[in-house]
């Protein structure tokens, strides 16, 4: 999922506590997705899943604990077919439930959750984007924050652990770095695939990004000749739709509608429920 601008990024390294106070719009669809596709299974006693729960309520505390201000942004209707079978409605409704429980904002997309924190980033209502894709520089975000709610270890290939921090990239720095501007940052993305466009053959990032310099879209996939409609997907990608009907409001977490989600609903240990809520 996502392009891959991996090898063209120079991301700066941050610390949890340069997030104290500061608004982050987080892709909402991807965190879940990793949740479940990465978490050990957990279920209840009436074997629903319980995994995605897990991880969203105690890395969220985490954040909070750290004074991060999370705003949580969901999915909509996509332009183009977009891999959203893991994600379920049900599991988007309960994380819902719980994220507000939690105090936290939940904005509700019309279309791509990066496209809208893109837009609230550049509307300066918050400070960061928050996806593990690259796919918010695509749409413009000023700021990108990554690995802030994966793992805070990763295992060593040859045995061990490798802490991970959360990493920022900058959206003008980048694209100096590259000497690109930001149609050809789109068209970059189009070159080696993105969610909605499969990649042209033989052409990996590094060879893209000299391609791309000093021409306009039109030019590029001329001299290209996709099997797709590049017209369509850049238009996708460039007028994705978003909502300005959004509030971020933040409240004191709810310990009894928490409590009932978790402990009664769901099987949670109290103890370990009231111990991350403590933090707060």
């Amino acid at each position: 999922m996502g392009v891959d601008l991996r090898p063209l990024a120079k991301p700066k390294e941050i610390s949890f506590s340069h997030l104290k106070g500061k608004k982050l719009a987080v892709d909402t669809h991807l965190v879940l997705y990793q949740f479940l596709t990465t978490m050990p299974e957990l279920r209840d006693s009436k074997g629903r899943l319980t995994s995605y729960l897990s991880g969203l309520f105690y890395r969220t505390t985490h954040l909070m604990a750290e004074g991060a201000k999370l705003a949580f942004v969901f999915d909509g209707v996509y332009g183009l077919p977009k891999i959203t079978s893991t994600v379920t409605e049900e599991v988007m409704s309960e994380s819902k439930r719980l994220l507000e429980a939690l105090g936290c904002p939940v904005i509700q997309a019309p279309s791509e959750g990066e496209a809208q924190c893109a837009f609230m980033c550049k509307q300066g209502k918050v400070w960061a984007a928050a996806s593990q894709d690259y796919d918010s520089l695509l749409f413009g975000t000023p700021k990108l924050v990554r690995n802030l709610t994966i793992s805070r270890y990763r295992k060593l290939p040859k045995g061990g652990k490798a802490k991970v921090r959360p990493e920022i990239i900058d959206l003008k720095e980048f694209l100096k770095q590259n000497k690109v501007n930001q149609g050809q940052l789109v068209s970059l993305g189009m070159i080696i695939g993105t969610d909605f466009n499969p990649k042209i053959p033989k052409i990996g990032p590094k060879n893209a990004v000299k391609f791309v310099r000093g021409k306009k879209p039109g030019q590029i996939f001329d001299e290209l000749k996709p099997d797709f409609d590049w017209r369509q997907v850049y238009e996708v990608i460039t007028k994705m739709p978003v909502t300005k009907d959004y509030k971020l409001k933040w409240k004191e977490p709810d310990f009894r509608k928490i409590k009932q989600i978790l402990v009664e609903e769901h099987d949670f240990k109290l103890e370990r429920v009231k111990s991350a809520l403590e933090k707060l």
